[in-house]
């Protein structure tokens, strides 16, 4: 499948995250919502590997490079996220995740050793002041809270960002499948101690349909169909990239916002939205031409 198909799958199941994760922290704790989470999707991943018996082959400077993308993925990106998002605004996280093509840009840079041209560099700038002038219209918020979640959000995006470009070796050798599933079930495992220990402080039966729903979502289509998904698009086009698609985030779940609830589009939207997915197709450019 076209890579550029996957990412707007993947940017569209990314996007409802945004506003079922902020839903499910409200009444569900992060740490008890991450171990859920990384349960359910577990247990779908070791069943799928038994199934198509996916081979172990991580020696050495791979294996080692595994554990690492497992601690990324989970302990820190997952759940750092799930905590922040609970305090931090939409606006605000969207604002932090914009930041993530500018960090792949140069991660990407020093370690896949990926090349800074100056198309790839306009159009990465032009997405993310896309993004800043959407989040400016809404204004945001310095109280406690607000900073703590922010910052929770921020560790989120470092760990994201790292996940991409030092998952791509993986993803090239591997690939995109077999290193999200071993990649989610590390990270699922070294979770676990927090996840029990919270359960004993939660009843699950309490839960309503609503909320298994939105637990599921996370569980089946954020932590598995999206990994994937991004994996997919890695083992295809530079981590840079793909990288710049996280720029649409904000501009397809305000989308989302207005279609489900009713939430306004104004010009000033409007405008950020243009720039940040001229922005996109600019970065996309000199990787056309050269083919």
């Amino acid at each position: 499948m076209n890579p550029y198909i996957i990412l707007v799958i993947q940017l569209f199941f990314s996007s409802c995250t945004y506003i079922i994760a902020n839903a499910a922290t409200q009444t569900i704790p992060p740490a008890n919502l991450t171990f859920m989470r990384t349960l359910i999707s577990g247990v779908v991943y070791l069943s799928y590997m038994f199934y198509a018996g996916l081979p172990f082959n991580y020696k050495g400077r791979d294996l080692y490079l595994l554990l690492i993308l497992g601690f990324l993925s989970v302990p820190i990106n997952q759940f750092a996220f799930l905590y922040g998002i609970k305090y931090a605004t939409a606006t605000e996280a969207a604002l932090l995740y914009s930041v993530t093509p500018v960090l792949v840009l140069l991660i990407s840079r020093v370690y896949l050793k990926e090349k800074i041209t100056l198309t790839k560099a306009i159009g990465t700038l032009m997405a993310f002041c896309g993004v800043v002038v959407i989040v400016m219209e809404n204004g945001t918020h310095f109280g406690v809270s607000h900073m703590m979640g922010d910052l929770l959000v921020f560790t989120a995006v470092i760990a994201w960002t790292l996940y991409i470009t030092l998952g791509r070796r993986l993803v090239l050798k591997h690939g995109a499948i077999n290193t999200t599933a071993f990649t989610a079930l590390i990270g699922s495992s070294m979770f676990a101690p927090i996840g029990i220990w919270s359960s004993f402080k939660f009843n699950y039966f309490s839960l309503s349909g609503g909320q298994w729903m939105e637990v599921l979502y996370l569980s089946l289509i954020t932590s598995m169909v999206g990994y994937v998904l991004w994996y997919s698009a890695l083992s295809k086009i530079e981590a840079s990239r793909v990288a710049v698609f996280t720029n649409g985030q904000p501009v397809m779940t305000a989308i989302l916002a207005y279609i489900f609830l009713g939430q306004g589009i104004t010009p000033t939207f409007a405008l950020g939205a243009l720039v940040t997915i001229g922005g996109v197709i600019i970065t996309q450019l000199d990787l056309q031409r050269r083919r």
